[in-house]
């Protein structure tokens, strides 16, 4: 096997990730993209997935291909499935497409599946941790958010402990979440990493005119799924503050989710429904004319494993506010470039605001500070690790 990884031999790899091109969360735009670029550099990427309303057969996503097998929705979720494979069905994929290594996701039903067929076959597996139990269960009664946290973390361990080596994208997610893996169990942090070609200071055309944005307004943005732990309510609740000093601001939020309409409700209940614009969720060409058509991005999430769009605001130069919330990895990426506030503290995130709205130059400045970080999480560098992990789990024994 020490010839394979010399050689740098073209891999076939199976993706297990059962939302796959049904949804637009980080972890399937962050896969696609992954995806996308092993394929470019030779490599047969597919993916195991679920059918959905879009998608009901095996269909294909920039060329990939995408094997999808019958499904249930999951409630709330805005567009996942859970796939139900069978081991048979798998088997049967995995040895027609002669599947080197496989690489889950996503620790669903899908994968569950996967996991059984690969050892069957003596196929090798990875396994990426995008999954963070302690914000699973935010929404439901507290009484029962131990007993569910305790039971996830278990199942998890399970999946985790059949890989030989475990993916995190940042180095807090591997602080977090190590201890469900097996003892003396590889790992590596991986960053989802940021297409510096596609994300860049871009002119905007008409993007203002297209979604109704006043032109001269300062512009605060939210890029994310619009659920409880990404906490949109503590940034709504913030622009009566904002208003106050500086009238002439503006809020969009990019994304959508079960929340939306209890956010709205919020922005007319606190009369600023006119400073702000759900722009919901929008093409990949759009989000990137977002990053660069507003002025500083906001994240006020309670929990990320690292935080996409927060790579993104920066490689569009952009100056960001980040919730100093314990269960974030997107705090540490305040640098010089931004600022912290105190987690769910509206007033505290108002006053962040009100300080770059007021300073166009520290604005400028800090962007650039953004901007120059950016660099070193180009995604070339995480598909690099990408494929020095698959080479070094084929070549054990």
């Amino acid at each position: 096997m020490e010839n394979k990884k010399e050689a740098k031999i073209k891999l076939n790899i199976a993706m297990i990730c059962d939302p796959i091109g049904s949804n637009k969360s980080g972890v399937v735009v962050s896969t696609l993209r992954f995806a996308k670029l092993l394929k470019e550099r030779g490599h047969n990427v597919i993916f195991i997935g679920a059918k959905s309303k879009e998608h009901k057969n095996h269909s294909w996503h920039d060329g990939i291909k995408a094997y999808r097998y019958r499904s249930l929705p999951v409630p709330k979720s805005c567009g996942w499935y859970l796939a139900f494979p069978t081991v048979r069905e798998l088997k049967k994929v995995f040895r027609d497409e002669k599947i080197d290594v496989i690489h889950i996701i996503l620790p669903m039903s899908g994968s569950v599946v996967a996991i059984k067929a690969a050892r069957a076959l003596g196929i090798k597996m990875v396994a990426h941790s995008h999954s963070q139990p302690e914000n699973l269960f935010m929404d439901l009664p507290k009484i029962i958010q131990p007993t569910l946290n305790k039971m996830w973390n278990s199942y998890l361990a399970w999946t985790y402990g059949k890989a030989e080596t475990l993916i995190y994208p940042s180095e807090m997610a591997r602080t977090l979440l190590d201890k469900l893996s097996r003892k003396n169990q590889p790992s590596h942090v991986v960053s989802n990493g940021i297409n510096i070609k596609d994300f860049r200071p871009l002119p905007i055309g008409d993007f203002y005119q297209r979604f109704g944005i006043p032109e001269g307004a300062v512009k605060l943005l939210f890029v994310g799924r619009l659920f409880p732990e990404k906490s949109v309510d503590t940034l709504i609740k913030a622009v009566p503050h904002i208003i106050k000093k500086h009238p002439n601001t503006h809020i969009m939020l990019v994304g959508d989710g079960y929340l939306r309409q209890k956010l709205e409700k919020l922005t007319r209940d606190l009369g600023v429904e006119k400073y702000i614009t759900f722009l919901g969720l929008v093409s990949e060409k759009d989000k990137i004319l977002a990053f660069n058509a507003c002025d500083i991005f906001v994240l006020p999430s309670l929990a990320e494993l690292e935080g996409m769009a927060v790579l993104e605001a920066k490689a569009c130069g952009k100056p960001i506010i980040i919730s100093d919330a314990k269960m974030s990895a997107s705090r540490f990426f305040v640098d010089g470039n931004g600022f912290l506030f105190e987690t769910k503290n509206h007033e505290d995130l108002a006053e962040k605001a009100i300080t770059l709205i007021a300073d166009k130059d520290l604005r400028e400045r800090m962007g650039k500070v953004s901007l120059e970080k950016s660099k070193n999480y180009d995604i070339e560098r995480s598909v690099d690790k990408l494929e020095n992990i698959y080479y070094s789990a084929l070549e054990k024994k």
